[in-house]
């Protein structure tokens, strides 16, 4: 997939502590190098989409994508490209 990061998401990226950081990074880089299908099949990431919960401004489905074991990212897919929007640094707070 293409994976897409606005500037927002990288700011906040920047901001989180190191162990978020470096899972991000590898977030960042496996997801690039898989399809959507992969994507939803692969243990680490554990891509899963949010049900009933929807982007305010494009209205696509949102999905979480694990990042750290407590650290979950919330993006979209639009096609081959995966846009990232939000990290969550609390598991227990992304959904």
């Amino acid at each position: 997939m293409n994976v897409v990061c606005q500037p927002h998401f990288v700011r906040e990226a920047l901001s989180q502590a190191g162990p978020v950081r470096e899972g991000l990074s590898k977030l960042i880089r496996i997801a690039g190098e898989l399809s959507f299908s992969q994507l939803l099949n692969h243990q680490g990431l554990h891509l899963e989409k949010l049900q009933g919960k929807l982007d305010p401004d494009s209205k696509k489905p949102l999905y979480s994508l694990r990042a750290t074991r407590a650290a979950r990212v919330i993006a979209t897919v639009d096609g081959d490209f995966l846009m990232l929007l939000a990290i969550v640094p609390d598991h227990d707070k992304a959904y």
